[in-house]
């Protein structure tokens, strides 16, 4: 009885460690709800990590959520950030060259005035894409307007089209201009930054061959 049980507990403990082992094995990349990230940087980062030999698995977190998930480890690498959110005192590294030049753009609708100074005017309200205040670089108390936070940057545009409010301040690429033309949107930019991929620093022996791959893969769309 007691030889069975001992036989039982090892093919137990065996398990367990087989799933923790294939948890680690796991190369885990987050990602927006943003429309150029699935419609070009994602699959854009799906071939850079299968040059490098890696087989990443993709998941959908949220802004502010999926910064925090790669800070602690619990992600690897994001798809694409701006390089800000890299600093010497966090668990991030931005890796170049970057992607591209990038955005927070002031968006006006339904003839609405559309200035810089739009921020500065308590009477507006604005929707805006959580960290927003980090992207601008500006204390909360350093605006006047009212900031309303929402994580979908699909859904910060519905509520501008559909009359829930006269701004929204969004990230893009600048890619998204003829979309927001379409929309009868007037846009401006009101910080711009570069656009970068984003990784742990648990995997710092990755930057170099990432690099390669991403001016590699740059390169390529250029000539095409």
């Amino acid at each position: 009885m007691r030889i069975a049980f001992t036989f039982l507990l090892a093919i137990t403990l065996l398990s367990i460690g087989l799933c923790v082992s294939a948890n680690e094995d796991r190369f885990i990349i987050g990602y927006v709800s943003h429309p150029r990230v699935l419609n070009h940087y994602k699959p854009f980062m799906e071939q850079v990590y299968a040059d490098i030999g890696i087989t990443a698995e993709f998941v959908e977190v949220g802004g502010e959520r999926g910064l925090r998930l790669l800070e602690e480890g619990m992600t690897d690498a994001d798809v694409i950030r701006y390089d800000v959110v890299a600093t010497p005192s966090n668990n991030i590294i931005a890796i170049e060259p970057p992607f591209s030049q990038g955005a927070s753009f002031l968006l006006c609708i339904r003839n609405a005035p559309c200035h810089s100074d739009i921020i500065n005017d308590a009477s507006n309200a604005i929707a805006v894409t959580t960290r927003f205040f980090s992207n601008m670089g500006k204390p909360k108390a350093s605006i006047a307007a009212n900031i309303f936070e929402f994580d979908d940057f699909n859904h910060v545009l519905e509520l501008l089209v559909n009359g829930r409010f006269n701004y929204a301040i969004l990230p893009s690429d600048f890619t998204q201009n003829a979309i927001f033309e379409k929309q009868g949107i007037e846009f401006l930019p009101i910080v711009e930054h570069k656009l970068v991929h984003v990784i742990n620093k648990k995997h710092a022996y990755l930057y170099s061959a990432l690099s390669n791959a991403i001016a590699s893969r740059l390169t390529q769309e250029e000539n095409e």
